[in-house]
């Protein structure tokens, strides 16, 4: 069954295993809505809340409540990108920066010539916390699905294609070739970042005007529509675009998991969404997959024992008594990693 690893019990124990996955295995992470609290309130119950008001026939009361969802998101977006004074949004930001700068030290600490140096992150957020933290990190290759080929229009469309690939950095006058450290960015659900062209993704990033006091049905479905995303409700597809996507990206997420030595870290994602936690536990039956999965509370705990009881390549990782494992806390177990990457290296 699962292994709980007390955080203040085994701290030594956890930070070796980790040292030894990130050296040497396929290094991926899973990020849920709670990484991008306190900017965005995380998720709950609202899926099942919208669910419940789609399956009683009160269709303009659930496109209320994916207006009111979105907006929880759009909101603290537009402050983003208009470089608006915002403190949650500056404490978020700073988590990722954190995050992001422990990731390119863990790959540039990578000695194996057998491996890229390159992780995955995989996302059920749509908001751009993660591509705003790239930009403090110039030699760190953020790929985000996006071909930016050079165009007179500027356009940018999305491809599965392009995630996965390295970049390398040689010497014009000494023969020397040096992996440049990358991060795949697939979001599962979408982003705000995408914008539906007939068939096609292409990259937008723009502010969002909120709907006046007076919202009416008509207006609210015309704001709700214009995201190219996957919304929490039974009928999540909107269009047969962003169901063949969701899928294409659902099926990369199970072949990353089925390869040889592969480490999935889990924070801030309950893996509540079932067709992410059907995928994980067929993935498990693959021995050597490793997932670890942080929990912020006891109560997050508990339910991760119950949504992969009976794997043994399961460890959760559990605050100490009277604690949670925020983002900050999560930050300095990875680095806490770093001086042993460093000891493993001599």
């Amino acid at each position: 069954m699962a292994r709980v690893l007390k955080l203040d019990s085994v701290s030594d124990d956890i930070h070796r295993g980790l040292s030894r996955s990130f050296q040497s295995g396929h290094i991926n992470f899973m990020i849920g809505s709670g990484a991008s609290w306190p900017a965005i309130a995380t998720a709950g119950s609202i899926e099942q809340e919208i669910v419940k008001l789609f399956d009683s026939n009160k269709e303009d009361d659930g496109y209320l409540k994916l207006y009111d969802f979105l907006t929880t998101i759009q909101t603290p977006t537009n402050d983003l990108l208009a470089d608006a004074e915002n403190a949650k949004n500056a404490e978020t930001v700073g988590h990722y920066v954190k995050y992001l700068g422990i990731i390119e030290a863990i790959l540039s600490e990578r000695r194996t010539r057998l491996l890229p140096k390159q992780a995955t992150i995989f996302t059920t957020n749509y908001d751009l916390f993660i591509e705003k933290a790239s930009l403090s990190y110039p030699s760190l290759r953020l790929n985000d699905g996006f071909s930016r080929t050079p165009s007179l229009n500027g356009r940018a469309d999305y491809s599965s294609r392009t995630f996965f690939t390295t970049t390398s950095s040689t010497g014009n006058l000494y023969n020397y070739k040096v992996d440049i450290p990358c991060i795949n960015l697939i979001k599962l659900h979408g982003s705000l970042s995408w914008k539906r062209d007939g068939d096609n993704v292409l990259f937008s990033v723009e502010k969002k005007p909120i709907l006046p006091d007076d919202k009416s049905p008509a207006k609210v479905r015309e704001f709700v529509d214009e995201y190219a995303v996957v919304l929490p409700q039974t009928k999540k597809f909107r269009t047969t675009l962003m169901e063949s996507t969701y899928y294409e990206l659902l099926r990369i997420y199970a072949n990353e998991l089925d390869r040889e030595g592969t480490l999935l870290i889990g924070f801030g994602f309950s893996f509540g969404d079932e067709h992410i936690l059907g995928i994980t536990r067929r993935a498990l039956k693959n021995p050597t997959l490793r997932l670890v999965a942080f929990a912020f509370s006891d109560a997050d705990t508990e339910a991760f024992l119950k949504r992969f009881d009976g794997y043994n390549n399961v460890e959760v990782i559990a605050p100490p008594a009277g604690r949670k494992i925020d983002f900050k806390a999560f930050n300095e177990i990875l680095g806490s990693v770093l001086p042993a990457l460093n000891e493993k290296k001599k």
